[in-house]
């Protein structure tokens, strides 16, 4: 098991990458108010072919050639049955992929969602070329809106200018623009 969940969404948003995915959304939403989770990673890539998406879910189906094993998904789906939820993977070939992770959110078991900004700054850093958009949704017990914060790379790009997000001060900035943003929804 992952030890969070923002490790989760590294590993299933590498594998829209490997699966030339050239969108990529992520979806993190925390309902405190209907208690629960929500991960959801679209992307626009080759789409998993019918049988192989029968079996995913299973750790001796992979795509890759050195090891025999994968277990992301699996990892993934083990958490989520354990914590009340569920995994829905929904694909099309030639169109894309859906992966959607649920589960309860006050469930004991229910790892942390973790280092969330790190992970997308790896990702927006590993893959310029990729476009990325991060949605963040929080709603806390007593109200009855989501709160939303969203970013693409798209927009980053056009607020810094040309400058790369592997440039080390930048990097810095847009992870702590993350994290404030992020937190300021919880406020």
């Amino acid at each position: 098991m992952m030890k969070e969940l923002a490790l989760h969404v590294l590993d299933i948003s590498e594998n829209s990458v490997r699966g030339d995915g050239k969108h990529i959304e992520i979806l993190l939403r925390e309902d405190l108010r209907d208690d629960t989770l929500v991960i959801r990673i679209t992307d626009d890539g080759r789409g998993i072919a019918p049988d192989m998406l029968k079996t995913i879910k299973d750790p001796f189906t992979t795509t890759r050639t050195l090891r025999k094993v994968g277990l992301g998904i699996p990892f993934l789906n083990d958490t989520c049955l354990m914590c009340g939820g569920k995994l829905e993977i929904s694909s099309t070939v030639g169109v894309g992929t859906t992966v959607t992770a649920s589960m309860q959110y006050s469930h004991i078991d229910r790892p942390p969602v973790g280092d969330m900004p790190s992970t997308l700054m790896t990702l927006f850093s590993s893959y310029p070329d990729i476009v990325f958009r991060f949605q963040y949704e929080y709603r806390a017990a007593q109200e009855e809106e989501m709160r939303v914060f969203s970013i693409s790379t798209e927009e980053l790009a056009q607020i810094l200018e040309g400058v790369p997000l592997t440039n080390p001060s930048v990097y810095m900035w847009v992870k702590e623009y993350l994290q404030e943003n992020m937190e300021d929804l919880k406020k």
